[in-house]
């Protein structure tokens, strides 16, 4: 569809096929995407949630062990992920600058650069999204963190999951 220019953009995590194929209509926006994302990182503190989990408000009140116990499995999930970059990716992966890569974003980003929960940070990228997302038409009104998460959630620490 971006060939035929049936679609303008796409806004996705990994390339589309007429982009590995080099389809002379098809292009990154950006061109040094990597610099442009680290400079509106460094001026604004945002990074944009790549991920979210929704449980039925229902299920949060017959369950009321459910919600911590989510958030504990997936921040635990995510403690392997960072020991593996940390201990493994280099060698697992044979990619030439695994390790570095890995020191640079905690340098850039701090240790915890996927952050979970309402995180200072996280809140901020949200309150943008809420914003963005009823500047363009997309939501009738701007939303709030208290009205999309459940109280028992505020504050969840993954030190305490």
């Amino acid at each position: 569809m971006l060939a035929d220019g049936d679609v303008d953009a796409l806004f996705h995590a990994v390339e589309p096929r007429a982009y590995m194929e080099g389809h002379e209509k098809v292009a990154r926006l950006y061109p040094d995407y990597r610099k442009t994302e680290q400079a509106y990182y460094s001026k604004t503190g945002i990074f944009p949630i790549m991920h979210v989990l929704a449980i039925r408000g229902d299920m949060a009140e017959k369950y009321p062990w459910l919600l911590q116990s989510v958030f504990k499995a997936y921040s635990q999930a995510k403690e392997l992920i960072y020991q593996f970059l940390r201990n493994e990716a280099w060698y697992k992966s044979s990619l030439p600058w695994a390790a570095q890569e890995f020191e640079e974003t905690r340098a850039a980003m701090g240790d915890n650069y996927w952050s979970y929960g309402l995180t200072p940070s996280n809140r901020k990228t949200l309150e943008a999204l809420f914003q963005y997302s009823h500047e363009q038409g997309l939501a009738s009104r701007r939303l709030t963190i208290e009205e999309l998460f459940h109280p028992s959630t505020f504050d969840l620490k993954e030190s305490e999951a």
